[in-house]
């Protein structure tokens, strides 16, 4: 079958390889969908993308299972159509057992592999798709499990101000998912293009740039009660420490790359007292979540897909989003 390897900074080819065969208790999926990451473009990019070449990226997938290995089937059969955790947590370990299963102790980091034809997964690590919802919605199961972690850690009443800053496809998931809770949501971007998008997934006010007289002049002078960062900048880290309220929460859900260190004025958690959160992964529960909210319609991912690629093509898909053309780039088994 074919795959795409990564051999090191820029080099991405496509080859053919061995096709994967199911062993006990696990299920091989023809690959229909999967969505190019942050991630992915940082191993694409980065100097030690050579360290382990080559390998196949790819972790936001979704196929249909085309054969099962002997052994328990988890009530799958071929055919099935299914999304795939890479994440394999042990559910007895001290973090798994205090709800924090995303710092597993025992965590099996499965390689999905996705950029490639097939894959081969423990069945205990697929999910049913839902009738009715696509396979290339289903691959957004990854990223929006991600980001119902970091809901889960907000206080959002019902019409707070949250500000999300950013509009690429991780912050219009934020974006839908902060609307879905019943809050008052402005979305912060650099591209017009983009908040158009914003608004046009529930976003009740946008902002070209992130001005911090823009935003108190939206929230009654407070600033909002909310702000979620999803660009990796530490001068925009530094600047949603302006553009929270009192008592208010700051979210840090990217990681800053290139790293940084971020200064912060101590007066500002304590006197105003707000709450900074972090976020990291997602735990069994945000993926089961994010399934169900692409089920019900209370996140819709088809105006974040701006490219779609076949397999062949993968490399210009790599590109696309190390350019920050459009939104999201899928590599898709049908054109």
């Amino acid at each position: 079958m074919k795959a795409a390897l990564l051999y090191g900074h820029n080099d991405l080819r496509i080859e053919d390889v061995s096709e994967p065969r199911a062993g006990a208790g696990e299920a091989v999926v023809a690959i229909h969908a999967s969505g190019v990451c942050p991630s992915d473009i940082r191993s694409y990019t980065g100097s030690g993308a050579a360290k382990r070449a080559p390998w196949t990226p790819g972790h936001e997938v979704a196929g249909v299972i085309s054969e099962l290995g002997d052994g328990p089937t988890g009530g799958f059969a071929e055919g099935d159509r299914v999304v795939l955790d890479w994440r394999g947590v042990c559910g007895r370990c001290h973090e798994c057992t205090r709800g924090a299963a995303n710092f597993c102790e025992n965590l099996v980091k499965f390689p999905i592999a996705g950029f490639a034809e097939a894959t081969v997964m423990p069945v205990t690590q697929l999910r049913k798709v839902p009738d009715g919802l696509s396979l290339e919605a289903a691959s957004f199961c990854e990223p929006l499990a991600c980001v119902v972690n970091a809901h889960r850690q907000l206080p959002m009443p019902l019409t707070c101000n949250v500000l999300v800053v950013g509009a690429g496809p991780i912050g219009l998931l934020h974006t839908q998912v902060a609307r879905s809770r019943g809050a008052r949501v402005i979305v912060a971007d650099l591209k017009p293009e983009r908040l158009e998008t914003a608004r046009s997934l529930g976003a009740h006010d946008t902002i070209e740039g992130s001005g911090r007289e823009a935003v108190l002049s939206l929230t009654e002078g407070r600033g909002a009660d909310v702000v979620i960062v999803t660009v990796g900048a530490p001068s925009v880290i530094s600047a949603a420490f302006e553009l929270v309220a009192r008592n208010g929460a700051v979210n840090l859900f990217a990681g800053t790359h290139p790293k940084g260190v971020v200064e912060l004025n101590p007066d500002v958690p304590h006197y105003d007292q707000v709450a900074i959160t972090g976020s990291h992964d997602f735990i069994p529960h945000d993926f089961a979540t994010a399934l169900r909210l692409l089920e019900f319609g209370l996140v819709d991912v088809a105006p974040l897909i701006s490219h779609r690629f076949s397999l062949d093509s993968v490399a210009d898909a790599f590109e696309t989003t190390k350019q920050q053309k459009g939104l999201k780039s899928l590599v898709v088994s049908e054109l």
